[in-house]
């Protein structure tokens, strides 16, 4: 009796369909049950219509649980074209990459865009019911193409073409976090998309991920500073200067640079490695990056390689998600990709005017992290000031320092009284300026 009263509701589940509410020109809105079928059966949505006002390359699939960290397994299927068979279930995963509070945010990618319905299920009871979002990006005009920017910069490397956020998403309705954090960074993080991209439309997927990431992960703006597309386009997001949302809850201090695409198991295009070295090679000028160096990142507390991937920060008690971004055949080009930019001419160019320390010289921080109180040790030069800049390039302090010899506790001649990244300028007296950094962690 049990059996054909599942298969009954089962059936009528197959006949009955959801009426989609919430509905704009490019997105659908639902709050979706989940329906008990018994214990021969998993726990099923009835089938959801999906009613597309807007041609578009592809439906991007999204929705969350108002629970974090559920761990319940979903899955999706679709209709297409009026037919009557259904597509084979495919995963619904959860998204791991950044911090989405009081939700747990499922992700499924691209979805064909002649679907009519789509179904879902889970594998245990949800908390809540599910906020299912499928979003329309529309077409992209082909005269919407990438512009030269204006290279202010000292460096020699040349700014590459930006597609900047009118040129993306020209309608406007993509707008910035209006009240964004300014970050200076030390370090660029590489990213991959994950998801399956299979359009060529790459302005109507960003337009996709900054629909994921403002109205389904609810956070203010699209998580990375850049984007770089197949066909080595690069997109501006979040852009320069300001913190993202990429690097697990440790996003002081970074640039987050994202390659379309999922390298786990493709491999990225020659433009796209181009691209992402060309403007590392800007940006390491305009940040004052060492694009073979280490140094300590204060959010993680690790000392990452200033050209890192996401999983490098995987390990960090600080973190909070682990990931396999950028995947295994992109983070395995990282160690080439420092060396590739570190031979450009115009990284060369620039080494020769950096002020250095010459061998007998020695100006050193100990202990570096530390708590605000730290020590200057030096030898062979005189340094007549000293300034300090906290992260965002605001200038906090300044000394005159001739009056010591060969060393001095910070403390006693400059305060610093807040955790962060710093940056000391030593002035010599031969004109030089020497620059550091110091972590205070209090």
């Amino acid at each position: 009796m049990k059996n054909s009263l599942n298969l009954f509701l089962f059936a009528l589940m197959m006949i009955t369909s959801v009426s989609i509410f919430g509905q704009s020109k490019n997105s659908i809105e639902r709050s979706v049950e989940f329906l008990d079928l018994g214990s021969d059966s998993p726990y099923s949505t009835l089938r959801i219509k999906v009613k597309n006002t807007t041609p578009t390359p592809f439906i991007m699939l999204s929705g969350f649980v108002e629970k974090e960290n559920f761990n319940g397994q979903l899955f999706f299927r679709t209709q297409k074209d009026n037919r009557k068979l259904w597509s084979p279930w495919m995963p619904f995963p959860v998204m791991t990459e950044g911090k989405t509070p009081n939700r747990t945010v499922y992700f499924g990618g691209e979805i064909n865009s002649n679907t009519n319905f789509i179904q879902l299920k889970s594998n245990q009871p949800l908390p809540s019911d599910f906020n299912l979002r499928l979003f329309f990006p529309g077409h992209t005009d082909e005269n919407e193409t990438a512009h030269p920017r204006g290279n202010d910069a000292d460096c020699t490397c040349a700014q590459p073409d930006i597609c900047g956020r009118s040129c993306w998403c020209p309608s406007g309705d993509c707008p910035i976090d209006t009240t964004p954090e300014s970050t200076v960074a030390s370090h660029f993080i590489v990213h991959h998309s994950a998801g399956q991209t299979t359009s060529s439309d790459f302005a109507a997927v960003v337009r996709s991920y900054y629909d994921l990431h403002t109205s389904t992960n609810g956070w203010d703006d699209i998580g990375y500073n850049w984007l770089i597309d197949g066909n080595g386009i690069i997109y501006e997001g979040r852009g320069q200067g300001l913190q993202g949302a990429h690097f697990s809850c440790m996003n002081e201090n970074t640039i987050g640079i994202c390659v379309i695409g999922n390298y786990e198991n493709a491999t990225p295009t020659s433009e796209a490695i181009n691209a992402l070295q060309n403007f590392i090679a800007w940006g390491s000028c305009e940040e004052d990056i060492d694009v073979q160096g280490m140094d300590l990142h204060p959010s993680s507390t690790f000392n990452l390689n200033n050209i890192s991937g996401h999983l490098d920060g995987n390990d960090s008690p600080n973190a909070c998600s682990s990931t396999v971004c950028p995947g295994v055949n992109l983070y395995g080009l990282l160690p080439s990709i420092r060396d590739e930019i570190a031979a450009f001419p115009c990284i060369n160019d620039n080494s020769s005017n950096v002020n250095e320390l010459l061998e007998n010289e020695k100006i050193e921080i100990f202990p570096n992290p530390n708590d605000g109180n730290f020590q200057v040790n030096f030898e062979n030069v005189e340094i007549t000031d000293i300034v300090i800049y906290n992260s965002i390039g605001q200038k906090i302090e300044k000394t005159n320092a001739n009056t010591f010899t060969n060393s001095f506790l910070l403390n006693k001649t400059l305060k610093i009284t807040t955790n962060g990244l710093y940056h000391l300028q030593f002035h010599l007296n031969d004109g030089r300026v020497i620059s550091q950094k110091v972590v205070v962690t209090k």
